[in-house]
């Protein structure tokens, strides 16, 4: 099966002229899990199209439906990465999340829709 992709479902911005953010939502489509998560910052950009020429400054992500996943935005590789409680544990321990194991299908994931707040430099200006 195929990776999953990302799919925009709602999106506005604002910008005060120096950063621009943008605030919507994604769904996550039919396909598997591939190791250090799926493409966020590419979908973004060709989402919301920003008038900047680097990468987001920084991304939230949380879930609108309250699956219990929690979604991380990976800055070196500008992946969005699912995490969850291990399966050997639980909310009472201390041990931390782990990421879905590669492969695994994301019929739960599809099922959530994701919020973000996505907040980018704006480039700068020159007069003509």
């Amino acid at each position: 099966m195929a990776q999953a992709v990302l799919t925009g479902v709602t999106k506005h911005g604002t910008n005060d002229f120096k950063h621009e953010v943008y605030c919507g939502t994604f769904t996550v489509g039919a396909g598997t899990y591939s190791p250090g998560g799926l493409a966020l910052d590419s979908f973004l950009l060709a989402y919301l199209l920003p008038k900047s020429n680097s990468k987001p400054l920084s991304v939230q992500l949380w879930s609108t439906t309250g699956s219990g996943y929690i979604y991380q935005r990976i800055e070196s590789t500008g992946n969005m990465m699912v995490l969850q409680v291990p399966l050997t544990g639980s909310l009472t321990t201390a041990a931390p999340l782990v990421e879905l194991l590669a492969g695994s299908t994301l019929s739960a994931v599809q099922a959530d829709t994701i919020r973000f707040e996505a907040r980018y430099e704006r480039n700068a200006f020159t007069a003509p």
